[in-house]
């Protein structure tokens, strides 16, 4: 790589401001996936059927939604000279989803069928801006950031602030949440939209599209003869090898997400035994410092080894350090187990993004198309089938194990199968997932650091 690819062409605070919105992405993650399932379980008690009935509704929203809203983006509009082609709709999506999430907890319903109903319809208007949202914000990386140096400085950024909304999204709600009180998750909610909405309005310059990259985008745009169709862009993605072993990983990764987030409070009152809800706040500091601590290593080896060989060492440490959560049960003893999987999973959070843009690069040489847009709305299609995985893993692993619902805190409140379940739920199925997504990292995945420089190369001679 010469000297004038190591330029960085933006100023640091765009690449803070960008990473910004990782953190309102991530942020809300958190908030969602820890708190939703809980709160209409235990709260609210809709039974555990019902609620992976709507979750799974939801996902089969979010599969449709996602790609249309990518494909819908990746076209020329009138304002796309003007305002670019990403900016608006992540405009629009992220100052917007952020108070809809306000709504998923303000159940105006008692009867079971009314909150059922009410679940369904807010989180699937929450999730439709999100991917608004987050369909752009994800489809700019590789055409914003065009080489190694830049998508690893991005991407760093993106972490950094992404693990800190994951972490504020943990730390934030059980500091003014009770259990048992209806109310505090409402106030707790607010809290969350507020400090959302203002990161949202800081992110917005790092979205920004400059007119250098506006008009390659129209140029590349007018030069197609003729816009692919949903059908052939979907077709010609899933025939690369690399793009498939990349999305299966990233659904990997969300499923791991999502369960262990998802899981938090039910291993701190059953697993742990604590009624403290703030406790939930040690464990998911541990994780914070951990996975920022990470970052420098990551990056360093990410720049140095390349993309690939990273990912397939980090995946493998990350699937081994979920063991120790089969056998231990006190609060030390978690906090640092989760730190240590937060420093092993830090790795793909560094290098997701840097990854897919690799992916991307390959399929535009293939194609000389750049269609972002609707090949992220494909891999979130992908990744939202971990919302499935986890719906219908809570919905059977619970009634299996004979979790009690609404019990109170406490080892002794749920039967040691029902503790096991939770186990499954927090460790078991991430680490499955998890080593699946080495393996693909090792066996399938290609894009060699060589390869990735040799494409960037290829790009910038053929203007794409």
């Amino acid at each position: 790589m010469n000297e004038q690819e190591k330029k960085f062409r933006y100023s640091t605070f765009t690449y803070i401001s960008y990473g910004l919105a990782g953190f309102v992405d991530n942020f809300f993650t958190a908030s969602f996936t820890v708190r939703v399932i809980d709160f209409y379980e235990n709260e609210l008690l809709l039974s555990i059927g019902l609620v992976s009935f709507a979750f799974v509704i939801y996902a089969i929203w979010n599969m449709i939604n996602d790609p249309l809203l990518g494909w819908i983006s990746d076209k020329k509009f009138r304002f796309t000279r003007r305002l670019g082609r990403r900016f608006p709709f992540f405009a629009i999506g992220i100052l917007s989803f952020v108070w809809v999430y306000l709504f998923i907890f303000t159940v105006p319903f008692t009867s079971e069928l009314g909150i059922f109903f009410w679940l369904l319809v807010t989180i699937c208007a929450f999730e439709l801006l999100y991917s608004l949202f987050i369909v752009n914000y994800l489809a700019l990386f590789p055409d914003k950031f065009r080489t190694l140096h830049e998508r690893t400085r991005a991407g760093a950024q993106n972490t950094m602030w992404g693990v800190l909304g994951i972490a504020f999204g943990v730390l934030i709600p059980p500091l003014i949440i009770v259990y048992g009180d209806i109310s505090s998750y409402i106030l707790a909610a607010i809290i969350v939209s507020i400090i959302g909405f203002i990161v949202a309005l800081l992110s917005l310059p790092g979205m920004k599209e400059d007119q250098e990259l506006i008009e390659r985008q129209i140029r590349i745009i007018e030069e197609q003869e003729s816009k692919p169709s949903y059908i052939e862009t979907l077709k010609y993605s899933l025939k690369n090898k690399n793009f498939v072993a990349y999305i299966l990983m990233a659904m990997g990764h969300a499923v791991m997400t999502v369960m262990m987030l998802a899981s938090l409070p039910y291993w701190n009152k059953y697993i742990i035994g604590s009624s403290d809800p703030e406790l939930e706040t040690v464990l998911a500091a541990g994780f914070l410092i951990a996975v920022l601590a990470s970052v420098p290593l990551w990056t360093y080896l990410g720049r140095r080894l390349g993309n690939k060989q990273t990912i397939t060492y980090g995946t493998l440490i990350s699937t081994l350090l979920f063991i120790p959560l089969f056998f231990i049960s006190d609060l030390i003893g978690s906090t640092i187990i989760i730190a240590l999987i937060g420093v092993g999973i830090g790795c793909f959070w560094v290098l997701m993004y840097p990854a897919i843009s690799d992916v991307i690069d390959e399929l535009v040489l293939q194609t000389g198309k750049r269609e972002e847009g609707m090949l992220t709305g494909i891999r979130i299609f992908v990744e939202r089938l971990s919302i499935i995985i986890q719906a219908v893993s809570f919905g059977i692993i619970h009634p299996a194990t004979g979790y009690i619902a609404g019990a109170p805190p406490g080892k002794a409140s749920q039967p040691l199968l029902a503790q096991f379940g939770i186990r499954l739920l927090m460790a078991g199925i991430p680490m499955l997932f998890y080593f699946i997504g080495f393996l693909l990292m090792w066996r399938v995945y290609s894009l060699t650091k060589s390869r990735v420089e040799e494409h960037t190369q290829l790009l910038s001679q053929k203007q794409l």
